[in-house]
């Protein structure tokens, strides 16, 4: 039976459908075992929201160039509803988003009942006709009278399971990337200076540089290395490039650099190295805790995020996967790519001891069976909303930073 409230502007829609499914599920062995691993779990992502939300403070106080690029992508950015938030896909936001609310409360179902709390039904919320939220109707009353355990791995389940959505989708991207190899080696103009000495000489944005000088290039270290001992004004460099598929040969005079009138200057001005490109995506994670782990959360619809993702609309069309997908990687690497990085923002927010969110109730309860004996339910309600309003301040803070700094 389907069940509909509407109280303007939210309407809820409840059913029964998936009890049966969450039953099955809670009955597995991985359900029974998982529950410690997610309430470990749960203070780490909760950690790594912290980390992000004060890094970027600090980031935005120090650097006035962080300020400027945030207010250049609009206050829309913030915003969690693909299609709203310009730079999250309609489609593949979207899906990405329902998939991860539904694993979110599935998670709390299966979870409360292998801890024998009774589920009364699932279920969708809605803006008027914007779905916002999934939610499994959980028997409070049961919640709150049951082991610290039991409750932690039952909420903590939520935000576990989405980081467990969130790798998996990563590890599969990774795979397709690592198969990925350019139609064809060399290196890609982005851009380049319309009265520069390679423009006038017929180079364009898009070629594929293939050789200099006769000596092949692939990488940006064989490209410097190739260029640099001869990079001065009134040198001759030699370009054999792809373009449309087509070797096309250019020679041009080196001119004198702008700012440095002993250096040589052609004029282009922004190129990356294909090869390099699919190569430090895929083995990034690999070299964790290094910070060019942060590419995977750099998303490719921004403005110069493109030129690092190999499967980005700009570089796209230029490899092909050396697997089965062939040249129709594309659509499925994009799905992944944002499956895996809106579960992992559902997972790490909602981890944070902010309440009513997964993490605040976890808090509230925690604190309630350490505390509430000296401190009595007010004074646990009060250290409740005193951590969920400077968690709120700072998030705020954080956001509206870019605009007041």
């Amino acid at each position: 039976m389907v069940k509909k409230e509407f109280s303007f502007p939210f309407l809820s829609i409840k059913t029964e459908a998936g009890l049966p499914i969450i039953e099955r599920l809670s009955k597995t062995s991985i359900a029974k075992r998982s529950g410690w691993v997610f309430i470990f779990l749960l203070p780490v992502l909760a950690a790594i929201t912290i980390y992000f939300v004060l890094s970027s403070i600090v980031n935005i106080i120090t650097n006035p160039n962080v300020g400027v690029i945030i207010r250049e992508l609009g206050p829309a950015i913030n915003l969690p509803w693909p299609g709203v938030n310009p730079y999250l896909p309609i489609v593949y936001g979207w899906i990405a988003l329902f998939l991860g609310m539904a694993v979110h409360e599935f998670a709390h179902g299966v979870q409360a009942r292998a801890s024998g709390i009774p589920v009364r039904s699932v279920g969708l919320m809605f803006i008027l006709i914007f779905p916002i939220a999934a939610f499994v109707e959980i028997d409070d009353k049961e919640l709150g009278k049951t082991s610290l355990k039991k409750m932690g791995s039952t909420l903590a389940s939520g935000p576990g399971m989405n980081f467990v959505t969130a790798v998996v989708a990563l590890l599969l991207l990774l795979l397709i990337v690592s198969s990925l190899v350019p139609v064809q080696d060399g290196i890609l103009i982005k851009q380049m200076n319309l009265e520069g000495p390679a423009y006038k000489a017929g180079v364009k944005p898009g070629d594929i540089i293939v050789e200099v000088n006769g000596l092949k290039v692939s990488s940006l270290q064989d490209f410097i290395n190739t260029i640099e001992p001869v990079y001065k004004p009134g040198a001759n460099l030699t370009f054999n490039l792809v373009r449309d598929g087509q070797i096309h040969v250019y020679e041009f005079t080196l001119v004198k650099n702008p700012d440095n009138s002993s250096r040589g200057y052609m004029g282009i001005e922004q190129y990356i190295s294909l090869k390099d490109v699919a190569n430090n995506y895929a083995s990034a994670l690999w070299r964790f805790p290094s910070r060019e782990v942060l590419i995977y959360v750099v998303i490719p619809t921004l403005p110069g995020a493109a030129s690092s993702t190999p499967f980005s609309d700009l570089l796209h069309t230029y490899y092909v996967s050396d697997s089965l997908l062939g040249n129709n990687f594309y659509e499925i690497s994009n799905l992944l790519y944002w499956v895996w990085l809106i579960n992992f923002n559902l997972a790490i927010f909602n981890a944070i001891p902010l309440y009513p969110l997964d993490g605040g109730y976890v808090f509230k309860y925690t604190c309630r069976r350490f505390l509430g004996r000296r401190i009595g339910e007010k004074g646990v309600k009060a250290l409740v909303y005193l951590v969920s309003f400077l968690l709120v301040a700072l998030i705020a803070f954080m956001i509206a930073a870019p605009y007041i700094m």
